[in-house]
């Protein structure tokens, strides 16, 4: 079961977009500059794959490559960096909202979805922004 503590929070108005703030005591981290990436908008861990290798809709590398904090994006989070991301797992017990943005850069509803793997849907643009925000069903 992927369901973890909360290991971050964020407050209500902040949202995937949001860069990261410098400052003296800021853990910002720079952005990898890329074509897409996942954010994990609700209060577990959210598993992500960097790269889909699989068949069809099963992932040949197990349930997923790493797990996303809460609150964090596979391009800016510690110890992730990836340049594009294309998959997610939600966990036993647990259905998501998957967000995107519009041709106007606002944020959208484009699917809810069961637990399990999925690939990134790819709408053709030059960078896909995907919030995923696994809650209890």
């Amino acid at each position: 079961m992927l369901a973890l503590p909360v290991l971050a929070a964020l407050p209500l108005s902040t949202t995937a977009n949001a860069a990261p703030v410098a400052g003296p005591a800021s853990n910002a981290r720079a952005c990898v500059p890329g074509t897409s990436y996942i954010s994990n908008q609700g209060t577990v861990g959210l598993g992500v794959m960097n790269d889909w290798r699989g068949y069809g809709r099963i992932y040949a590398e197990g349930y997923h490559d790493r797990v996303l904090p809460v609150g964090q994006r596979t391009d800016c989070a510690s110890g992730f960096g990836w340049s594009y991301a294309d998959g997610y797992y939600i966990g036993s017990g647990y259905c998501a909202e998957i967000r995107t943005t519009d041709s106007r850069g606002r944020w959208v509803h484009h699917d809810t979805v069961l637990a399990g793997q999925s690939w990134r849907p790819d709408l053709g643009r030059s960078f896909e922004r995907w919030e995923v925000n696994p809650y209890r069903c």
